[in-house]
């Protein structure tokens, strides 16, 4: 199985943008690949599993950010 890095690259980064707690968490995080690109996630949190679920991805931090929002507006 083939790494997703290079053995001299580093390990992406991550940091939390945005976190929004309407009628369920989410959030939109960012995520500083070790090849120098980027990426927000957008992830909603499942509280049955306590763990972050993928929801979405784009290069672009406003449409991220408000599509975490509009997630966190619907109840699970």
């Amino acid at each position: 199985m083939r790494s997703l890095f290079a053995s001299s690259s580093k390990p992406p980064v991550t940091s939390d943008a945005v976190v929004f707690n309407y009628q369920r968490p989410t959030r939109a995080r960012l995520i500083a690949l070790g090849t120098g690109g980027r990426l927000w996630l957008v992830e909603a949190f499942d509280p049955l599993h306590k763990v972050w679920v993928w929801q979405d991805e784009s290069n672009n931090m406003e449409q991220a950010v408000e599509g975490a929002r509009r997630l966190s507006l619907f109840p699970s």
